[in-house]
């Protein structure tokens, strides 16, 4: 394994569908938090980066990707910018990346989070999803992009707000709900949102996962333009090894359907929570912090994808819960295992 630096560069992915106002916050970011030494990497498909031309001179590097459509191009372009930010990672206090209006957040975060050598120098904080208030329920009816990126993030920006009736928001909130219930939303207008409280919410870090995952209702099923989202809770422990290799297997199995999976979870033998947590099909496992004396063992694990069903998970994962030890019957007396239990007592006549 590749030792980390002392002090890595913290990454903000900024997605959202097209027109929902990113290149707006991401000036708004870059202003709030001057004089902060932020390069930003820029992209947008064709030959020429609008968008690149747009963000604000507070930034201290803009890098501009045109190959493509940055989670459709992760083995080259990226990787070479990556290198070249790292090599100079002492000069450099924040990565803010910009996707396309149709990318997949989900790729995009995966090369920071299965790359040994990317994770030495970047630290991946959060996916923040940028939602225009007025077009949120066109964009998840219409365009499965919108409603991975939704599903992706950590934080939801609905954008827009003074555009629509305060009588909607209610019903915002709840078609948001409805595809990632792990998310925090906030709203705002005009790209403005308070930046310090966006970039506090680092829920892909494993402390942040545990607060996320603990806030979820214990069994609250939602279904929204056909994106499901479920909570299983388990009262028992399992074994980690079974458990991994039954979440590899799922992952695998469902890689185009499950888009998100976070959890705590109660292992056998293990004194912390143990927090799970997929992005794409690529798993993470680590210890969490301890269980509290006073605190129930109790697993939660969260699953969002496309057309994944409750029962298929749970006939997948119900094996891997370690099963409780049965002790033999006991003589009431001796604690010697008693000679009687075999008896029909039935056919005992009493003289």
């Amino acid at each position: 394994m590749v030792s980390k630096v002392e002090k890595r560069i913290p990454v903000h992915i900024i997605t959202g569908f097209l027109g929902a106002g990113k290149t707006t916050f991401l000036n708004h970011l870059i202003r709030s938090r001057l004089p902060e030494r932020i390069v930003v990497i820029e992209n947008e498909v064709g030959d020429a980066n609008i968008d690149g031309a747009l963000v604000v001179d507070g930034a201290d590097s803009v890098v501009e990707l045109t190959a493509g459509c940055i989670c459709c191009s992760l083995n080259e372009e990226l990787f070479e910018v990556l290198e070249l930010i790292a090599a100079r990672h002492d000069q450099f206090d924040r990565l803010v990346i910009e996707t396309t209006g149709v990318a997949d957040p989900g790729a995009v975060a995966h090369t920071f989070l299965s790359d040994s050598v990317v994770e030495r120098f970047f630290e991946l904080k959060n996916v923040i999803c940028l939602a225009d208030a007025r077009f949120l329920d066109d964009a998840l009816r219409d365009t499965d992009e919108a409603r991975r990126q939704i599903a992706a993030a950590d934080i939801i920006l609905l954008n827009k707000m003074d555009l629509v009736a305060p009588e909607q928001m209610a019903e915002l909130f709840t078609a948001l709900r409805g595809i990632n219930p792990l998310a925090k939303t906030m709203v705002g207008q005009q790209g403005i949102f308070q930046v310090d409280k966006v970039l506090d919410v680092t829920t892909v870090e494993h402390e942040g996962a545990e607060r996320q995952t603990a806030r979820v209702a214990v069994r609250h099923d939602h279904l929204h333009h056909d994106i499901t989202s479920f909570t299983l809770t388990y009262d028992g422990d399992f074994d980690l090894g079974q458990l991994n290799h039954q979440l590899l297997v799922l992952l695998n199995l469902y890689r185009h359907q499950v888009y998100r999976v976070k959890g705590i979870v109660a292992a056998d033998g293990h004194p912390v929570k143990v927090v799970v947590q997929s992005v794409r099909n690529m798993l993470n496992i680590a210890d969490g912090t301890l269980w509290r004396p006073d605190e129930p063992r109790q697993s939660k694990i969260v699953f969002i994808g496309k057309g994944v069903h409750r029962q298929s998970i749970e006939r997948m994962l119900n094996p891997c819960l370690k099963k409780p030890v049965v002790p033999k019957a006991q003589s009431v007396l001796s604690g010697r295992p008693n000679p009687t239990q075999n008896i029909d007592f039935q056919k005992i006549k009493i003289l």
